[in-house]
């Protein structure tokens, strides 16, 4: 892997990482889209729901941490300044946060318009109709 020495390499990396971020909250919400419809519905007091809760946090914040923790141990490594190490860890942050609050926000407006009688819109808490 190539050092980061220099601004512009640090900016295309802040660059990449900020579309990485996009990309990880898009396949994210993809998975979990997929895993909820994976669990069937259950006869009677259908509870199914909650299980699809569950893996739907998990799945969210399994994303967002495991790209921090990536992004903090393979790319920071690579910059050879201190203070460009600083500037790099910051935009890491910040790309957490979107990570998280778009893998949330996006899917919950996903669960409440779109899948609202779906699988997926279970995860709200609604019971599907029979």
């Amino acid at each position: 892997m190539r050092q980061i020495a220099t601004l512009n390499q640090l900016q295309d990396l802040q660059n990449s990482t900020w579309i990485y971020a996009i990309a990880v909250c898009v396949i994210a919400i993809a998975i979990a889209y997929l895993v909820s419809n994976m669990i069937a519905w259950q006869g009677g007091n259908d509870k199914s729901y909650i299980k699809r809760r569950v893996l739907w946090v998990i799945i969210g914040f399994v994303a967002g941490l495991g790209f921090w923790i990536y992004n903090d141990v393979v790319n920071v490594h690579r910059i050879v300044n201190v203070g460009f190490k600083h500037m790099y860890s910051q935009t890491n942050l910040l790309c957490l946060f979107v990570v998280l609050l778009g893998y949330f926000g996006i899917s919950l407006l996903i669960m409440a318009t779109l899948f609202r009688k779906a699988k997926f819109g279970s995860i709200l808490g609604k019971q599907r109709n029979k």
